[in-house]
């Protein structure tokens, strides 16, 4: 769940709700330890104002980072979306992998590289008047504690990303160089995810350390970035995998063309009972007399709908718009299919003409079905090819 706040060039900016999590800890952290002990004698209210600046100043910087990823992608054709910033960080929704390891290696430095940058002026600011005729002056000292923080905090954030593990810069810049060096893009995915995963278990141990230590919020914090490096890896390796064994296939050739479709002014009690009860199904595309999508309805929709004003409900009242249905030409390769239907957080996919005709359908189901097969059948020629070799 999360919240647009604006766009820069055309990218969406989302706050996620866990933003407010992260926030207060760091906030309290600076308010309450950070400053107190670098800038003596001020007040609670002073330290508090200085965390807040600070965490505010430090997300800003985080969005900076995303938004240098982002710009890079653009000049190299490939969509961005949305930047949304979380309890880890943020990320940028970038539509597709860059083709090329070079195309890579410069988006994903390009973060860690914007993070060094901030730190540099952070720290030059600090710089500017450190001869102390200002030590009197309440708002200079809370500008160098606030300065000082940030500029900490952009460089632990920049050598943190370059870290060689997915999903971190690291582990993207780690690609693109054994890419370079292995000529196989598949090959350096599997190595660089299989280092992502052994150093999300180093991190998580050495979190688990420091919580039997005694620092219970530092051990906390690093044994989550290893669960979060962890999941990200391998979540990252598991749809690699898929999109690549479903490359090349058009969803025409898989497309299931025996459709039961509803018309947008059938009254929701005939669809339920002449549809949904006789073919078991919990959505239905909608359709017009001459075939084009419309939108669709779902069994729990007109279940939502009093019985007593299911003869009265029309379905086009109820139902979900096109808009929010994944809908591809039957041209379209099962991989981006595959992956509008991720964007969309759909079970299937549409497969229309240009005009908008319905001509077949692809449920999640078949999709990994097929991947799955077709898994099976590159691993028996690797070890084929293995056994030939030997």
């Amino acid at each position: 769940m999360s919240l647009q706040i604006g766009q820069i060039k055309g990218i969406r900016i989302r706050l996620h709700f866990t933003l407010l999590i992260t926030f207060f800890l760091i906030d309290w952290t600076l308010s309450t330890y950070f400053m107190p002990d670098y800038v003596k004698g001020l007040t609670s209210s002073d330290y508090w104002l200085m965390g807040s600046i600070g965490t505010g100043i430090l997300f800003f910087s985080i969005l900076l980072h995303e938004l240098a990823h982002s710009i890079i992608a653009t000049r190299y054709n490939i969509p961005v979306k949305s930047i949304t910033l979380f309890v880890f960080g943020g990320v940028s929704d970038i539509a597709k992998e860059p083709s090329d390891f070079h195309q890579e290696f410069k988006m994903s430095i390009a973060g860690p590289l914007a993070s060094f940058g901030l730190a540099a002026i952070f720290a030059l600011f600090l710089l500017i008047d450190s001869s102390g005729h200002y030590l009197n002056n309440i708002f200079y000292l809370q500008a160098r504690g606030i300065l000082f923080y940030d500029a900490i905090a952009n460089f632990m954030l920049g050598v943190f990303n370059l870290i060689p593990a997915f999903p971190l810069d690291g582990g993207r810049v780690l690609r693109a160089a054994l890419t370079r060096w292995k000529k196989d893009y598949h090959e350096a995915t599997k190595i660089a995810t299989t280092i992502g995963v052994l150093i999300s278990y180093i991190l998580m141990g050495f979190g688990f350390i420091t919580l039997l230590g005694g620092d219970f919020i530092g051990g906390l914090w690093i044994v989550l970035i290893g669960w979060f490096v962890h999941s990200g890896a391998q979540s990252y390796m598991s749809q690699f995998e898929l999109t690549t064994a479903l490359k090349g296939i058009s969803v025409n050739n898989i497309m299931n063309t025996r459709i039961i479709s509803v018309k947008q002014n059938a009254s929701v009690d005939f669809v339920l009972k002449n549809f949904f009860m006789t073919s078991m199904k919990s959505e239905l595309p909608v359709t017009d007399e001459q075939n084009h999508l419309l939108g669709m309805i779902t069994l729990k929709r007109i279940l939502d709908v009093p019985e007593v004003q299911r003869e009265i409900v029309k379905v086009k009242n109820i139902m979900l718009s096109i808009n929010y249905l994944a809908v591809v030409f039957p041209e379209t390769e099962v991989e981006k299919a595959f992956l509008k239907m991720v964007q969309k957080r759909v079970g299937k996919v549409f497969v229309c003409s240009k005009d908008g005709k319905l001509f077949g359908v692809i449920s999640k189901t078949d999709i990994i079905e097929l991947a799955s097969e077709r898994q099976k059948y590159f691993q028996s020629l690797r070890k084929s090819n293995t056994h030939l070799e030997a």
